[in-house]
């Protein structure tokens, strides 16, 4: 084949991979097998000449497969010259209540009573007279199932690979590791081995120990660990004693698990192989291998045979070893499609795990059925693998119930970014000594989802992810890019993306009803048209852009007190440089603000004093936030305005599928930690409990039943915005108003900003015909503010239009419209019947919301610009309790390097720590909340830094 465009393609040339495309010669289908080393290497878990075949394990539906797999065998059978199967039968014995990774005795007869197979029960002395074992305990006992056998994998392997080489349809590349996975949402699958890329429909992933090798491509894994095991032959010393294949079940299991084979003459003939069913060393990565049998293994190896077999030498010979996959949850095999959040998911099978070489040319025909028919005729469902429990905001993991009594070490309050970043922390961090904390760590959420003010919908009819709270992460905030981009990309699949701001050529403002495109200030710089805006704006602030004048005010403040913006900016670090000089900067005009600390300067009257109220009506207005320009701390507002809003080298990033499943990525490996997370689970109140150990006593309220319960803890972090603080029962030992003055003060330090949200989903994206525009904003002094272009469904055309982002005074405007007709999903040419039934995880605009909104964006974008009607809709108003507003802005006067230390445990005799983005230096982002809680968990709780993330990353004060 000359073309590099396949109908499937296999990862995994070992016997996995060669059965699948043996079952799919059939099909006509054009296949290529891509192996990382040569065809039938060592190197793997096909390492080896022989492996045993059974009918009996200790679950039926095993013994089943088994069974099934025969007649599949005796198809393979007829395309080789050498046996397969000897079938010398396969003797158990041992401890017959021993539950191993290998089954149990007893657990097997019983599956084999089940199915009728025949087998044969044993005592002792009756395994030591006819199948040469001595010195066997007198309560040992077995069975011997005459169907078992020894597989002759090297012979299996090259019937598989003769006819798969002889099948005109199938491609076979040896020596090609594959170096990049993309699958595309327009439904391509491209492989890049060699230099080469190939375009695959289908994608199987056979890798055996090194299928996250493959995954990781994908941005996923499997959780699996790797051993590496050893096996040697030992000399038939009396030619008249045989051996069938045995595994014998004894404990302790980790020095006792011992398997053999009889003599073959195939492999090593002279010889029997004797093997420990016990790891070598457990591993993660294959690249970790060491290929060396372990003599400590074979020591115990030898040992067994001196002691226990007849008529053999005990010294090993022809020393090996192989790596084996095997699932971290006790699943025998894995076997799943991709998971539902990657594109063209039920178009890529995996499979790993197990000790499966029985099944071989069974578990080909299930796989390349998967492949091509999307399903299989055989259960699969023990098989599934286990991608994360938590992908979107709600789990059938998460408990809604109540524990009476229930006793902790530490209680988390909040499913938000702090309260399970501290649960993440808590369980799986490690302290100075290598050590975990070993703690018992719970999360109570109030809501019925985690995440707190990230959101993520799909809209009926699109797969196009809005956000209807936090939308993006700048790539210099390291602990969210790290859990993201490092952390979670391999395990559960996270894909960061580009947040793309779009080309300002076709953004519009829309001010004062004058309308003009967002490059207009640029290109007056261009053609000294001398561009102005219907403000009345001071002459050196005439046709410079919000952004221009943010810059140029800050900069004249610092200039003016011995500093630099260009080498703040420029510095080696510059949210630590900054700290610096928030903290020294002061304001150097005359007038009413001479000589004055700027931390204790308004923005409002900052912006004023430097420039007129006129100008600072332009920048509330035009810069799209109310927010960014009200009276907060004006030395916080330098770095946050200089830096996060107006640096053109600001990279924002945002996640395929939706910004918050980092938190639900979070919330997935807590669960898997041990941790438990209750929702619909409301903290009333705490106060302090008589018991030394548990110091603490939480009044829950339980939603689902409308009742109240305790529940004791050692610690307690509260991870909540200022608003949620509030609403707790305020006259205890910690809040009292009338005893806890200081913390009453320093909790009142932050500004709780309103914000709300209005997503319209349309059949096309007309704002790409008519305006031009890929992405971005456009902004309006209109009660709308701002818009923002987003994606496009690719199978539908349908199209996501973030219709208004407001916040502070305007959303005002908003709440007195929520109430009334909800704007229900209408049917479209591509949505019908079903699918345009509304979730229920989000609220629908009302008409008259819908209808006021989109007034005001064809206002926005002139008669000229066809806006046509949505389809459907939804909002947020993150003014509702228990939120009390969006995001939080520091208040002026307020030392904010002395606050910000002090809430996260504000009394140093109790453990009681406040955690979130509302007391950061990163207010607004989920950083902010990250970087409060990693120092919590390095102050309080001595952790380490965790390995994914730089040791010197400043955390800020």
């Amino acid at each position: 084949m000359v073309s590099n465009k396949y109908d499937v393609t296999i990862v995994g040339g070992g016997a996995m991979g060669l059965s699948t495309a043996y079952h799919l010669a059939s099909t006509g289908k054009k296949v290529l097998v891509l192996e990382k080393y040569g065809f039938n290497n060592q190197n793997g878990s096909s390492a080896g000449d022989s492996r045993q075949f059974r009918l009996q394990y200790a679950q039926k539906y095993m013994s089943q497969l088994a069974l099934d797999s025969v007649k599949y065998w005796d198809d393979l059978q007829k395309h080789s010259n050498e046996q397969l199967i000897d079938k010398t039968g396969s003797l158990w014995f041992g401890s017959p209540d021993i539950s191993s990774q290998e089954g149990g005795i007893n657990a097997a007869m019983q599956v084999m009573d089940e199915l009728n197979i025949s087998y044969e029960k044993l005592e002792a002395k009756q395994i030591e007279e006819k199948y040469h074992f001595k010195n066997l305990p007198s309560d040992y006992s077995g069975f011997f199932q005459k169907d078992g056998g020894i597989i002759n994998l090297n012979a299996t392997l090259s019937a598989l690979f003769r006819f798969v080489d002889n099948a005109e349809n199938i491609d076979l590349k040896e020596f090609s590791p594959v170096t990049d996975i993309q699958s595309n949402a327009d439904g391509i699958i491209q492989v890049f081995a060699n230099g080469t890329c190939y375009t695959t429909e289908k994608l199987i992933i056979t890798a055996g120990a090194y299928v996250n090798d493959a995954l990781q491509h994908l941005g996923l894994s499997v959780d699996i660990n790797i051993w590496e095991m050893s096996s040697a032959y030992y000399k038939v010393e009396d030619p008249t004693v045989k051996y069938p294949t045995w595994f014998v079940f004894q404990e302790p299991q980790d020095t006792n698990l011992f398997y053999g084979f009889p003599e073959v003459d195939w492999s090593n003939p002279g010889y029997i192989r004797v093997a420990p069913d016990i790891p070598d060393r457990v591993i993660i990565d294959p690249v970790d291998r060491t290929g060396i049998p372990s003599q400590k293994s074979l020591r115990y190896n030898s040992d067994w045979v001196l002691k226990h077999m007849k008529g053999v030498s005990d010294k090993p010979a022809y020393e090996s070893t192989c790596l084996i996959a095997l699932s971290n949850n006790s699943k025998e095999l894995l076997l799943d499609f991709a998971p539902d959040w990657l594109h063209n998911n039920k178009n890529i099978v995996v499979y790993t795990g197990g000790w499966a070489a029985k099944f071989i040319p069974l578990l080909g025909k299930m796989i390349a059925d998967m492949a091509i028919e999307g399903a299989t005729s055989y259960d699969i469902s023990p098989f599934k693998i286990s991608w994360p429990k938590v992908r979107g905001e709600y789990s059938k993991y998460f408990r809604t119930d109540k524990e009476d009594d229930l006793k902790l070490d530490v209680a988390i309050i909040g499913g938000g970014a702090s309260g399970l970043y501290s649960g993440y922390r808590l369980l799986s961090g490690k302290d100075a000594n290598g050590k975990p904390l070993g703690k018992k760590v719970n999360i109570f959420e109030m809501g019925e989802r985690v995440g707190g003010r990230l959101e993520s919908v799909k809209l009926p009819g699109m797969n196009v992810v809005g956000e209807l709270g936090g939308m993006r992460y700048m790539t210099e905030q390291k602990i969210v890019t790290g859990l993201i981009e490092k952390v979670f990309a391999t395990k559960y699949g996270l894909k960061s993306l580009p947040f793309p701001m779009g080309d300002p050529s076709h953004h519009l403002y829309y001010l004062r009803g004058q309308r003009f495109f967002a490059s207009r200030f640029r290109q007056s710089k261009i053609t000294g048209d001398g561009f102005k805006t219907r403000y009345f704006l001071d002459e050196k602030f005439e046709g410079l852009s919000s952004d221009e004048i943010f810059i140029s005010i800050i900069d004249e403040v610092l200039k003016a007190d011995g500093y630099s913006l260009e080498d703040i900016q420029n510095s080696e670090d510059p949210v630590r440089k900054w700290d610096e000089v928030k903290q020294k900067l002061t304001y150097r005009f005359d007038g009413p603000y001479k000589d004055m600390p700027v931390y204790k300067m308004g923005f409002w009257n900052l912006i004023k004093d430097r420039s007129s109220e006129e100008c600072y009506t332009f920048l509330s207005q035009a810069g799209g936030y109310y927010s960014n320009t009200l009276n907060w701390n004006a030395a916080e507002a330098f770095p946050y305005m200089a830096g996060d809003f107006a640096d053109a080298e600001t990279v924002y990033k945002t996640i395929q599928g939706g910004f918050d499943q980092v938190l639900t990525c979070l919330a997935s490996s807590f669960l898997e930690l041990g941790g438990t997370i209750w929702t619909k689970n409301k903290l009333v109140r705490f106060d302090k409990n008589a018991d030394s150990e548990y110091r603490y006593v939480l009044k829950m309220y339980n939603i689902e039943s409308d009742s109240y319960y305790n529940v004791y803890a050692k610690d307690i972090i509260l991870g909540m915005p200022r608003r949620s603080l509030q609403l707790l029962d305020q006259y205890n030992f910690f809040f009292d108003p009338d005893k806890q003055k200081e913390l009453q003060h320093n909790l009142a330090s932050v500004i709780i900003e309103p914000s709300f949200k209005i997503l319209l989903g349309f059949e096309e994206p007309w704002w790409k015909k008519t305006l031009g525009a890929e992405a971005g904003e456009s902004i309006t002094d209109l009660p709308m503010r701002q818009c923002y272009y987003f994606g496009t469904d690719p199978e539908n055309s349908h199209s996501l239009f973030l219709s208004s982002y407001n916040d502070m005074r305007t959303v005002a405007f908003w709440k007195t419209l929520e109430f009334g007709k909800p704007f229900g999903t209408r049917e479209t040419r591509l949505v019908k019947g079903g699918n345009a039934e509304y979730p229920d995880t989000y609220d629908h605009a009302t008409e008259a919301m819908v209808e006021e909104v989109m007034k005001q964006v064809r206002e926005l974008h002139g008669d000229k610009i066809q806006v046509p009607v949505p389809y459907t809709s939804a909002y947020k108003d993150w003014t509702e309790d228990p939120f009390g507003g969006g995001y939080h802005a520091w208040k002026a006067v307020y030392k904010v390097w002395e606050v910000m230390p002090y809430v996260r445990q504000p009394m140093p005799e109790e453990r009681i720590f406040i955690a979130g983005e509302a007391y950061s230096d990163q207010q607004g982002w989920v950083e902010g909340a990250l970087c409060v809680t990693e120092h919590i968990m390095r102050e309080k709780y001595g952790l380490s830094c965790p390995e994914w993330l730089d040791k010197d990353y400043y955390l800020g004060w």
